[in-house]
């Protein structure tokens, strides 16, 4: 289950309205809509943030089990887990742009 799926459910299952997540994220209830559909990725903001108002952990959102338990456990610990794996794939991205543009540069080197 992809984590805007989880958040869907869980927020259902505590019957929360999209409109009063969105108003807590600071967004539209369309532009929360566009995320809970998976239209949009959630930044890691809105994640921990969704994990408080959801009452559930960080680390439930992100589980990748097909049936997950949702919890009332919130520890800064998984908050500060789940924070150093987005901040690890962030900076793996920013290594492929970086190798990508400095291949595309070398190519331009080349033509002149």
């Amino acid at each position: 289950m992809k984590l805007y799926q989880k958040v869907k459910t869980i927020r259902e299952n505590k019957k929360l309205s999209q409109n009063y997540i969105a108003n807590e994220l600071g967004l539209d209830q369309s532009q929360y809509s566009r995320r809970e559909k998976g239209e949009v990725q959630f930044i890691p903001e809105e994640i921990v943030k969704l994990a408080q108002l959801l009452d559930t952990s960080v680390s439930t959102l992100f589980c990748e089990q097909e049936k997950f338990q949702p919890t009332e456990v919130n520890t800064t610990k998984n908050i500060g887990l789940i924070s150093d794996k987005l901040i690890e794939q962030y900076e793996f991205r920013l290594r492929e742009k970086d190798e990508i543009i400095h291949n595309l540069r070398e190519k331009l080197k080349s033509k002149k």
